[in-house]
This record gives structure tokens, C-alpha cells and sequence, in this order.
């Protein structure tokens, strides 16, 4: 009896031991969306080497005491599996699954119980028709959960094989403030991320392919403000983009309407923000805000906590989405299962810390676009829906910022229905040719709705 008491405290212990195996964050991971000089599609070399630090040991801070090692040959990164799952390292990736399965549980542990509450909430506010009272321009009713294939849980309309964790979301305006129906997010895919450590982690058909070859600006459409044509350029590659339907991932929008999407990422904080929110207010368009985890925690060198968490106050008092970043804007195909699911639950984390009455985040913009199947699966299971852009231009070097008339020129050369714009909020040119553009898209028949409303 004795020694069956001892094994059991033994395997107490080493449990413990593995669920504390998360691996330290690094300080000084996050970089500026920028397309790399090697290794392809948004590849950041830094990012990168700052990633294998964490993974091969170092601890917060030792960044600044390592040699810098240039990134691996794309043509070599694209045979390599995943960090985590070499047959080399089988005890360790059993320690990780162990400690992967801890995080989550942790995570997750209210969800079942809100999950009821939200429910009954959903129910009660669709009987009371609150979702259609004082409106006067709506995306559609509140949507119904339905059943997900491959039992990964319920999700709102999604095509039937589709892998999406969610569809599209209601929306409406009331008194001149965009109000959006989020369910909670739906991360049911978590029960068979096992099979993440395996999953082939190849990249798409059409990156490294001419004509842009380690370009990360997706697609080229072209047009003209005197017809109103649009002429379609390169694109991404039909495979792409059959890969990005099944997990749901966002290129366009509704290529049936005249209607586009404005998206801004936010990682570093040079004062651009509070002007372009104004812009969004003044005009009553919406907007969706993808946020690094140091932009969260109100990480700045030139304001205050306060002045940066205020930013994210009006953007939800003030209707737009907002969305994940990622915690240390990192090339996530690069990263262990652990590390990946790390950099979105902690962003998460600091997130509802701070705002804990916002709703949940559902929707993930990958940094620098570098995303594969790997990873659309990873965070489908997740409960995020990945989102791309079909229009984007170098924006985000802050001591380069382009001319007023041309840069609003780009962006009105590249008008088409769908397009999902990625605007970078450290742009003071952005915030400068705002105003004017979206007075300008509506000038040619088009409408700017909430990303939300975009489905599956």
C-alpha cells in the first residue's frame, strides 16, 4: 500500500513538473510587419532568431547577449517539421502535450459554464428583438449555432465539410455605433490538437513565385476611377485559396457586392491611432484592430498605459472588432505547437485582464501574412478565423512615411469588391488620407461594413 502511495505521489510530482514546462517569453520579439529579404512570404529573420532563443533554452532578456544567426534557406524551412515533432525528441514533445494540455484546461475551465449563460442570454435577446430595435442598417439577424463536422463544436453558419470555427456574425447599427452578436469562441478543435504535431507544415503552392517573389503584398487588382472596371492581376493561387476556404481564413470579402473592409494593425503606438479612430467616428465607418500583446499591455515608449488602454477602450465603445495579433508578432509557422498556442492565449490573456467585459476574440491576422495549412488548422481549432488582406502598401515605416496624394492614390488604384484593406496604425500618412478616402469609396457606389460580416 506504502509503495503504491509513493508512485502516485511520483506521478503527482512529474505532472506538476510538465505543466510549469512553458516556455519563457521573449521581451524583444516583436518587429514591424515587414517583408524579409530572405526566406519569403513575410519572413522576418529577427523574428525568427528570437523564436529559436526561446526554444533552444534562452531565457527573457538573453536576446541582446546572442549572435545573431541568419534565417534558414526557404527551400530547406520548407521540408522541416514542426518544431516538436521529431521522432528524436519523442519524451519532450510528451512533456509539451502534457503541458499544452494544462494551458488549455486552464483556458478553457469557464467556458463550459458561460457557454449555458451565453445561451440563455442569446435566446432571451432574440425573443426581445433588442438585436433589430433602433436600427437603421443591419448585416442580418443574430445567427443560430448549428453542428460542426468533424465534431469540432458548435460554429454559426458554416458550410457543411467546412472547418471553420465560426461563420459570419451579426451586425447593426444603433444610434450611429456598429453592435456586433460575438458568440463565445468556439475552441471545441482543442480535443484533437494532438494531431498538430504531425500535420505537415509545408508552405503554400504560390509563395516564393513570381512575379513577387518574397513579397508578402497579396494579389494585384487594378481600378479605374473613370469606368469603375476592375482588372484582376496576379492573384493567389487557386489551391491557396481553396485551403483558406476550408478553414474559413479571410482573402476578400463578398466579391458580389461593392463593398470593402477596413482593417489596421496596431504594434507599436507612435500617436496615429487616436486620429484614425477619429476618422472612423466622424465618418460611421467601422474598423478592426488586430493587437499585439504590447500594445495590449500598453507597452510604450512615448505614452502612458492609461492613453494606450484608452485607445482600446473607444475602439469597443466605439463599434469596431477587434482582433489578435499575436502576443510577440512572431513568424508563427515557424513555432512549436506550445509556443503557437502560447503566443494567442496570452495575448488573450493580458486582453480580458484589462477589458474584461469586451467579447471574446475570434478573429487572428497572422504577422507579416506568413501562415500555411499548419497553421490555419492550428488556429481553426483554436476558435479564430485567420485573416489575410487582398490590398496592403509599405505603410509602416514610421520615418518613411509616403506623400498625402500618393498614398491615397494606391489605395484608390486597388478599389474592388471585396477587398479587405490592411492599413498599419503606426501610419500617420494613414491617418492623414483617411477621412478623404472613405468619403472617396463611397463616392464610387461602394459601402464599408464590418469584417464580421464576411462568412465562412
Amino acid at each position: 500500500m506504502n509503495r503504491l502511495k509513493r508512485i502516485a505521489a511520483l506521478f503527482c510530482f512529474l505532472l506538476m513538473l510538465a505543466s510549469c514546462s512553458d516556455v519563457p517569453q521573449s521581451e524583444g520579439g516583436l518587429k514591424p510587419d515587414v517583408p524579409a529579404e530572405t526566406g519569403g512570404v513575410g519572413r522576418d529573420p529577427l523574428s525568427v532568431a528570437a523564436v529559436e532563443l526561446v526554444e533552444n533554452g534562452g531565457a527573457v532578456g538573453q536576446a541582446e547577449e546572442q549572435e545573431y544567426v541568419p534565417e534558414p534557406d526557404p527551400a530547406e524551412m520548407e521540408e522541416a517539421p514542426v518544431s516538436g515533432s521529431s521522432g528524436n525528441q519523442e519524451e519532450q514533445t510528451e512533456k509539451d502535450k502534457s503541458a499544452l494540455g494544462n494551458w488549455l484546461s486552464l483556458f478553457n475551465r469557464d467556458k463550459d459554464k458561460d457557454g449555458q449563460e451565453n445561451k440563455e442570454d442569446k435566446e432571451e435577446k432574440q425573443s426581445s428583438g433588442s438585436s433589430s430595435g433602433n436600427t437603421d442598417q443591419s448585416g442580418g439577424e443574430p445567427l443560430e449555432h448549428g453542428n460542426a463536422p468533424d465534431g469540432w463544436g458548435p460554429k454559426t453558419d458554416v458550410p457543411e465539410g467546412s472547418l471553420s470555427p465560426f461563420g459570419s456574425i451579426g451586425w447593426w447599427v444603433e444610434n450611429g455605433i456598429y453592435k456586433y452578436d460575438i458568440p463565445k469562441q468556439n475552441a471545441y478543435g482543442e480535443t484533437t490538437i494532438d494531431e498538430m504535431y504531425s500535420f505537415p507544415t509545408t508552405r503554400f503552392d504560390d509563395a516564393n513565385k513570381p512575379p513577387d517573389v518574397d513579397n508578402w503584398f497579396f494579389g494585384q487588382t487594378f481600378y479605374d476611377e473613370s469606368t469603375g472596371e476592375v482588372t484582376y492581376g496576379w492573384d493567389r493561387w487557386e489551391s491557396t485559396k481553396a485551403a483558406f476556404r476550408k478553414y474559413g481564413a479571410i482573402y476578400r470579402g463578398d466579391e458580389t457586392r461593392k463593398v470593402i473592409y477596413l482593417t489596421f494593425d496596431c504594434g507599436y503606438e507612435y500617436g496615429s491611432t487616436e486620429p484614425i479612430l477619429n476618422a472612423l467616428r466622424d465618418k460611421g465607418a467601422p474598423g478592426t484592430f488586430f493587437l499585439t500583446g504590447p500594445f495590449v499591455r500598453g507597452e510604450s515608449n512615448l505614452f502612458d498605459k492609461e492613453y494606450m488602454h484608452n485607445l482600446i477602450r473607444r475602439m469597443l465603445d466605439e463599434g469596431h472588432l477587434v482582433g489578435s495579433h499575436t502576443n510577440n508578432h512572431l513568424d508563427m509557422t515557424t513555432l512549436s505547437v506550445e509556443r503557437a498556442v502560447d503566443e494567442m492565449r496570452q495575448v488573450e490573456k493580458y486582453y480580458k485582464e484589462e477589458f474584461p467585459d469586451a467579447p471574446d476574440m475570434l478573429y487572428f491576422r497572422p504577422p507579416a501574412g506568413a501562415v500555411n495549412e499548419w497553421l490555419l488548422r492550428l488556429e481553426a481549432k483554436l476558435g479564430y478565423r485567420t485573416v489575410l488582406w487582398s490590398y496592403t502598401y509599405k505603410d509602416y515605416i514610421v520615418d518613411e512615411q509616403w506623400p498625402y496624394e500618393d498614398a491615397l492614390n494606391t489605395l484608390k488604384e486597388h478599389l474592388h469588391p471585396g477587398c479587405v484593406y490592411l492599413l498599419h496604425a503606426e501610419s500617420s500618412t494613414n491617418a492623414a488620407i483617411l477621412p478623404e478616402f472613405i468619403d472617396w469609396v463611397r463616392a464610387q457606389g461602394y459601402v464599408i461594413e464590418p469584417l464580421c460580416g464576411i462568412g465562412a
